[in-house]
């Protein structure tokens, strides 16, 4: 009888090394896992690995490939570095193992490649650069972006190739010692989230939006929420603001139409050059709720008939808000067999096995039969043995 669950993981490169391709490839055989992502540019971290033999705490090389792309591939400003371990072989032995793979792609953050391209990085609305994020509203990025998914497919070595950050980047990172002291709240996030580029300013201008004065109003707000510090003892996390600016403010709708607009374009432009594999778009862990990937200018509805899945990054502990996520998503994709859950089994996302299987339930009753998990190199070996226990659940549902 042949299984439609599928369990899928993701994984970096420096632990299929570390592990051993081959051996990695055994050990995921005996975990269920029916696919592996395996990452091909990524950004910079500082990570904990608790199973790695070489390494436990691991800062991999920022913004560089970690598969060999030829340079004639990128003919334009914007080219990522080989980094070690593009050459080491590990993906040849891995491919050659015939375990499925998906080639996980980070494409517009990356402080290194960012940094060597400042020109073309986001700027908000008081005019500063965010060195982590390219804006895909250059043509240069909206060409990198698009060759770089054509070189990795080329490579013939995945049956999948997954678009994250394909979008807009928006405020909060993570980044080195973030710090803010006033209320900031998804207001504030969202619209210190909105790119006024030189590029982004022109494609505005060329639309009809009078792209000065929508900066000067949002500023207004944001510099009259900056000045009220003491109104509120907590961050507030309401969305409501965020709905009153979108129906009076034409301009701020303009502006969100123009980028959904652009990356949806992108990903149609992806999609006819990486022939021959699967597209997944991811949501985002930048803007809150999965729901909110808009807000990074990707519209599931509009891409739902071109890419095959939607990654839906549940990283939460509150079972009821990724239930709620995914119904929403749900409702944007149209067809569960294109929604993939995916899940952190790390803490303290997710407390226990028991907290997994409760949000794996709901999205089952839901029709969705692919399951996704972050990560192997950050779970320690009980955790990672969770993963079995799930494949082995739903294999069991299955032959009932």
């Amino acid at each position: 009888m042949e299984h439609r669950a599928r369990i899928e993981l993701f994984a970096y490169p420096w632990d299929i090394v570390d592990r051993g391709p081959e051996a990695f490839a055994d050990e995921c055989a005996a975990l269920g896992v029916t696919r592996v992502h395996v990452t091909t540019l990524y950004h910079s971290g500082k990570f904990l690995l608790p199973r790695n033999s070489r390494h436990k705490v691991f800062f991999p090389e920022p913004g560089r490939l970690f598969i060999p792309l030829g340079s004639d591939a990128f003919d334009g400003p914007i080219v990522p570095e080989q980094g070690e371990l593009a050459h080491s072989g590990w993906l040849d032995s891995l491919a050659a193992t015939g375990l499925p793979l998906a080639a996980w792609t980070v494409f517009h953050h990356g402080s290194s490649i960012a940094a060597r391209n400042p020109r073309f990085t986001l700027r908000n609305l008081y005019g500063d650069a965010y060195p982590f994020a390219l804006c895909p509203s250059h043509e240069e990025v909206y060409t990198f972006s698009r060759q770089l998914a054509s070189a990795i497919v080329s490579t013939g070595r995945f049956e999948a190739l997954d678009l994250e950050t394909i979008g807009y980047l928006g405020y909060f990172h993570g980044h080195h010692h973030e710090v803010s002291a006033v209320p900031c709240g998804p207001l504030e996030q969202f619209l210190l989230s909105l790119c006024f580029c030189d590029a982004c300013s022109d494609r505005a201008r060329a639309l009809g939006i009078d792209i000065e004065c929508l900066k000067s109003q949002l500023r207004d707000i944001l510099d009259a929420r900056f000045a009220a510090d003491d109104s509120a003892s907590r961050h507030p996390d309401n969305m409501e603001q965020i709905a009153t600016l979108l129906a009076l403010v034409p301009g701020l709708r303009e502006l969100v139409q123009m980028r959904i607009k652009n990356v949806t374009a992108l990903i149609h432009d992806i999609r006819a050059a990486a022939r021959g594999v699967e597209l997944s778009v991811f949501t985002s862990s930048f803007v809150g709720s999965p729901s909110n990937i808009w807000m990074e200018g990707v519209s599931l509805p509009d891409i739902r008939n071109t890419v095959d899945a939607v990654y839906l990054l549940a990283y939460t502990s509150d079972c009821d808000r990724v239930n709620s996520d995914l119904v929403f998503c749900l409702s944007q994709v149209g067809d569960p067999a294109r929604l993939c859950l995916t899940l952190n089994l790390g803490l303290p996302v997710t407390p226990s096995l028991g907290d997994a299987m409760s949000k794996i339930d709901f999205a089952w009753k839901s029709g969705v039969r692919r399951f996704a998990f972050f990560n192997y190199g950050f779970l320690g070996a009980a955790r990672l043995r969770w993963v079995r226990e799930i494949a082995r659940e739903l294999q069991a549902r299955e032959e009932k």
